[in-house]
Order: C-alpha cells, then structure tokens, then sequence
C-alpha cells in the first residue's frame, strides 16, 4: 500500500522544509517579528493608567494642604512632579504638555476646614488623550470622596469637607475621535513614508534603473532627492487631506497655525522617508523590504504615545520612546492642532523632530551612495 511518505505532496513539503531551513532570514522574519509585536502590544494596552505627572499649587501651606497631597499622591495613579507658586504657572506647565494635572488649594483652605464648611479645590485636568482624562477625572472622584469620609470627625453626616471642582482643559467634551485621528495623521506620514520610500527603492534596484541613473552626470544625492522629494509633496499634501476630512467628520479643531503644521509635514516626511530608504539598502527584493518594514514599523506605532499613553508602559519602554521621531511627531500635531501652541511652547518636539529627520535622511543618503557607488 502506497504510504504518505510515498506521496509527491511529501516529496515537494520536505524538500521546501529543507529549503525554508537553510534560509534564516525568513525563518527570523516570521518569527521574531510577530513576538515582539504581540509582547509589545500586551504592554502598550493596558488600560491602567499610572504615573501621570501632578503639579501643585499649594496657596495654603498648611498641614491640612498637605495632608490632601498626601491623599491625592499615595498611589501609583499621580505622581507629584512640581510645586508651583500659581494658578496661573500651574495652568502654563500643562499648557506645555509637562503635566498631567495640576491641584490648586486656596490659601484659605486650613481656615474653611477649621470652620466645618467646605474647601474648594480646583483640579486642572489635560484631556488632549480624552481617555486619560476621563480616567483620571475617575479616580480623582473616588479619591476626595474617601479622603472625605476619613476625615469626616464629628461633622454632620454627608457633610463634604473638600469639594472639587474639576476643569478639562483643551478637550471639554472628552472627545476620545481627537486624540486617535491625531494619532493616526502623525502614523501615516511616518509609515507611508516609510513604506513608498523603500518600496520605489527597491524597485528600482530590481529593474537596474537606479544604475542607469548613476551613469548620468547627476550626483548620488541628486537622484535620491529626485526620487523622494514628490513623496514628500504627497505625504504633505495626504496631511492637509485628513486635516480636512476629520474637520467635518469629527469637528477636529485646528487651533495653531497651518504652517507651522506643515512644516512638523515635511520634517516628518523626511524622517519617514529616511526609514524607508535606509530598509531598501539592505533588502534586495520588495518582500525582503516588506518584511523588514513590519519588524521596525510596529515597535515604532506602539512605543510613540501616538496611539495609546506610554505612562502605562513599564519605565524602560517609556525610554526607548525618547529616541522615536514618531513620538515628537505626535506631541507637535496635537500641540498645534488641540492647543494653538507654537514653536516657543513646542520647540523641544519640534527640536526633537528636527534632529531625528536630519539623522535618519543624512544617514539613507550616505549609505544609499555608498551602496549605490
């Protein structure tokens, strides 16, 4: 009786097995990749929301303000970073994007308590990532209404010691749309890039045009500007498309300047583009690059805050979104487009945003002319 093992199906399976062996590449490629993306995903969707950065503005300087710090910080919710003389300072430090929060205690806050009456508290609420702030809004609530019943003593039951009054900044209907599709337009111009870039690259390889181009008298440089510079041009353009777009649809504010917008564009744009060229030059094929495209895009999406909040992240993956373009990507367009803030408020991203696109355009075109020459 003829057997499996007989069979032409188990002849052409084992030989593709051996074959599938020897190349390394692929075997590395379909299995790392989709690891680290699902351990990465595991940590960037936590929906706890932890360490979010509290500023203080005790105009009280009593125990009792204090004691209420106390209170609001001894979790792993709010971590105080700051105390600062103001309202009004308090307010500037969330404006830009220090802070989470800030808590206001009146100066006459120990004398209310004294006097058995209610103590109003003002809290500052930065709701850019509308479900941070509804969860923060939560847990703020649960917190003064136990701190409440703690210190109730002998007053009147149901009496409310500490009242709070609660201010969303820059987000007051807790539009969770505006934080996403912010996300999503800082996404595509770094991913898009990404992926035209090495995929025109690539290409070209393929049909032996670039080194057609290379027996021109144009230089190395020339040709990689004339290659990228009309994906720069759609990528700017794809970014005031969905500006437009999620305008209608979502009521997306634009509160900054235009410019300025497209400016974070076309750095962005370069960043992106950087990415896909430095891919192409060790890819030899469109599904090498495809490949390589997935083991360096996700990381880059989920470890950015562009998406999802990295204060739930453990500490280590929060450090490793200091060097993402896509990070400093996300901070600019939500500053300008929710905030209104310009380049004296958002000059550390933008800064950030700079240097990344310089180094990673810089570094393609070097290796890209090495390569080439």
């Amino acid at each position: 009786m003829r057997t499996v093992r007989d069979s032409r199906l188990w002849a052409l399976t084992v030989k593709e097995l051996h074959l599938l062996r020897h190349n390394r590449r692929l075997v590395v490629q379909l299995t790392v990749p989709p690891t680290v993306f699902v351990v990465l995903m595991g940590f960037a969707l936590n929906p706890k929301v932890r360490d979010l950065q509290l500023g203080v503005a005790d105009l009280s300087r009593t125990p009792a303000s204090r004691e209420l710090i106390a209170a609001v910080s001894e979790n792993l919710v709010f971590r105080v970073a700051g105390y600062y003389p103001s309202a009004e300072a308090l307010g500037a430090e969330i404006g830009m994007r220090r802070l989470d929060l800030g808590l206001i205690i009146p100066p006459d806050y120990d004398r209310l308590l004294a006097q058995k009456a209610p103590a109003p508290v003002q809290v500052l609420i930065d709701a850019v990532n509308a479900n941070t702030g509804s969860i923060a809004a939560g847990y703020l609530g649960q917190i003064f209404a136990d701190y409440n019943a703690r210190s109730a003593g002998g007053a009147p039951p149901g009496m409310i010691r500490v009242a709070a009054s609660v201010t969303v900044l820059f987000n007051p209907g807790l539009e969770t749309s505006w934080f996403v599709v912010t996300g999503v337009m800082s996404m595509l111009l770094i991913i898009n890039g990404a992926l035209v870039a090495s995929g025109l690259v690539v290409r070209e390889k393929e049909l032996g045009t670039i080194e057609q181009l290379l027996m021109t008298p144009a230089q190395t440089l020339e040709i990689l500007l004339a290659k990228t510079f009309p994906i720069l041009i759609l990528l700017v353009t794809d970014l005031l498309v969905s500006l437009g777009i999620t305008r209608l649809v979502f009521g997306l504010p634009m509160r900054g300047s235009l410019a300025l917008l497209v400016l974070v564009g076309m750095m962005a744009g370069f960043a992106g583009i950087g990415i896909g060229v430095l891919i192409s030059t060790v890819s030899h094929t469109q599904q090498q690059s495809q490949l390589l495209a997935f083991f360096i895009i996700p990381p880059l999406v989920i470890l950015s805050g562009a998406v999802t909040p990295t204060e739930s992240m453990p500490r280590v993956l929060q450090w490793a979104a200091v060097i993402n373009p896509l990070g400093y990507l996300a901070k600019a367009v939500r500053g300008i487009v929710l905030k209104g803030a310009g380049v004296e408020v958002l000059w550390q991203p933008l800064l950030g945003l700079l240097v990344f696109a310089v180094l990673l355009y810089g570094s393609s075109a070097v290796v890209f002319r090495r390569q080439m020459g």
